[in-house]
């Protein structure tokens, strides 16, 4: 059975809060700012559980280390380009 209870979580990205709500039973992954505004939508394949630690295991991965966030997010870009310079920074 598919969970249809969102996800959320909030965190900073380069001084910026975002909040990532992942919706289990169609994948979409959304990351909002402070004020509700979608940033960018793409769509998980995994797990809330996957998801969360991809995210450890990516702060704790030197910076040049990182992959690119297009790779790990795609991009569909649906929102704001504010968030564009610190999702770059972010991988």
């Amino acid at each position: 059975m598919l969970a249809t209870k969102p996800c959320t979580a909030t965190c900073v990205i380069d001084g910026v809060a975002v909040t990532f709500t992942f919706f289990p039973d169609t994948g979409a992954l959304r990351i909002t700012d402070t004020t509700g505004v979608r940033l960018r939508e793409t769509r998980w394949a995994a797990s809330w559980h996957s998801l969360v630690t991809t995210f450890r295991e990516l702060s704790e991965t030197p910076e040049e280390d990182r992959a690119d966030p297009e790779t790990l997010f795609g991009c569909q870009n649906r929102g704001s380009e504010r968030i564009e310079e610190s999702m770059a920074t972010f991988g």
